[in-house]
């Protein structure tokens, strides 16, 4: 799962080859930011356990852009205006996806066992996340970002 972050990144290069990545939060994902950091080198910026939520909060006021799983990050990001991808896993998006023209998503809505909120999948292949690619998400994350863009709405920020 952790490589397909990778494999985004290096997509989401080739196009903005400029960008600063930031990894923001709890100690929840320390390794998995540990490993992220070190696949992305000095391209990376881990901020994970080092802010408060307010200090998270300032942070997304100057961000471009946001990928991100269900979390306070990414309601953070969406209520803040900045364009956001989310994904949704085992977590049910009716209740919990950001809304409005900068927000995109993809969820298990479809399948059967979809918004199931178990913490360890049942079929042990977490395939409400798996069966989304890197480039599904580039493609749908820089359709976002043309739309968002078209709607006259600035993705860049003033002094960036």
């Amino acid at each position: 799962a952790l490589d397909n972050y990778i494999r985004f990144a290096g997509l989401w290069l080739k196009q903005f080859p400029r960008t600063q990545f930031l990894i923001l939060g709890t100690s929840f994902i320390a390794d998995k930011s540990i490993y992220l950091e070190e696949a992305l080198g000095g391209l990376c910026i881990n901020l994970v356990n080092k802010t408060t939520p307010a200090q998270a909060f300032a942070i997304m006021q100057e961000v471009r852009f946001v990928l991100s799983e269900d979390s306070g990050l990414m309601h953070m990001a969406w209520v803040s205006g900045v364009p956001t991808m989310a994904l949704f896993g085992s977590t049910g998006s009716q209740k919990a996806r950001p809304l409005g023209g900068h927000t995109a998503f993809v969820d298990s809505a479809d399948l059967e066992c979809g918004g199931c909120m178990l913490e360890k999948c049942k079929y042990a292949d977490t395939r409400c996340l798996s069966r989304y690619t890197p480039e599904l998400i580039f493609k749908k994350s820089i359709a976002l970002l043309e739309s968002h863009q078209k709607s006259g709405v600035r993705i860049m920020k003033q002094g960036h």
